[in-house]
């Protein structure tokens, strides 16, 4: 995947629109899902994994921890070795006992840009994924100058997928129902139309200040309903099921499994 982000965007483009070209053999050579394991669209990134907190209004409302709603987007970045695909999720207690959810919407940028104007922004994007940005609470805000980056990125607390949709195939960014539930549960039902800055605006303002390149991965913010803001506050546990999905880019379910020992990599 990620040498196809990296073509030239004219031999990308004319790539996919043979593909599509060839879609009756291609669905002729389909393997059952059943039979194979879904990985992350991008299994391992090679550039950024970018995120951006409090850009839902009602997100930044619950929000114990929220300095209110933002001038400016709020971004932060997750470990590339956060990200996975669908499936299995293991957690060691000793690293965190306060495991929470928050779906998003995740895009990623097909071509290197720098400074882009709105319009540019919108062409600079490759396609988007369901994403679910797992976060370590205890982690996180533990102490009292914070630790996002420790909080947001323990192995695997970046799952992904279970598709990357091209950008022509997801029309206005800006009008998709996202969800998440656990064990059946909604717990987070929302639109991306509540955005408090649009997919475009968070390129445009990335860009101001750095290169974003092919590959890179933004999660653009999380709506209302995670665990840690509830009363009293919910987290995941050991078998709990959680389904993340947006409109459009498919069901992301993640299975938490508990494990004193994790497996070194």
């Amino acid at each position: 995947m990620q040498a196809l982000l990296e073509l030239d965007p004219a031999e990308r483009s004319a790539l996919l629109g043979s593909w599509r070209e060839r879609d009756p053999a291609l669905r002729a050579a389909v393997v059952p899902l059943g039979e194979l394991e879904v990985l992350a669209p991008i299994p391992t990134p090679r550039r950024n994994v970018i995120a951006v907190g409090a850009n839902y209004r009602e997100h930044a409302d619950e929000s114990p921890y929220s300095p209110g709603l933002p001038d400016r987007p709020i971004f932060f970045t997750k470990a590339t070795t956060a990200v996975t695909g669908p499936g299995p999720v293991a957690v060691d207690p000793g690293q965190t006992a306060r495991v929470d959810w928050e779906v998003e919407l995740g895009v990623v940028v097909g071509t290197r840009a720098r400074r882009l104007s709105p319009a540019a922004a919108s062409e600079a994007v490759f396609g988007f994924l369901t994403a679910n940005d797992l976060s370590a609470r205890d982690q996180q805000h533990g102490r009292p100058e914070g630790q996002w980056f420790l909080g947001k990125s323990l192995d695997g607390f970046c799952p992904l997928g279970p598709w990357l949709v091209t950008a022509d195939e997801v029309g206005d960014p800006q009008a998709l129902e996202l969800s998440l539930s656990v064990n059946g549960t909604v717990k987070q039902d929302s639109s991306t139309a509540h955005m408090v800055f649009s997919v475009v605006e968070l390129l445009v303002e990335l860009s101001r200040f750095m290169t974003l390149l092919p590959g890179d991965i933004v999660l653009t913010g999380t709506p209302a309903g995670v665990g840690d803001a509830r009363t009293p506050p919910e987290y995941l546990a050991d078998g709990d099921v959680v389904d993340a999905e947006v409109e459009g880019l498919g069901r992301l379910r993640t299975t938490i499994v508990m494990a004193t020992e994790v497996e070194e990599a």
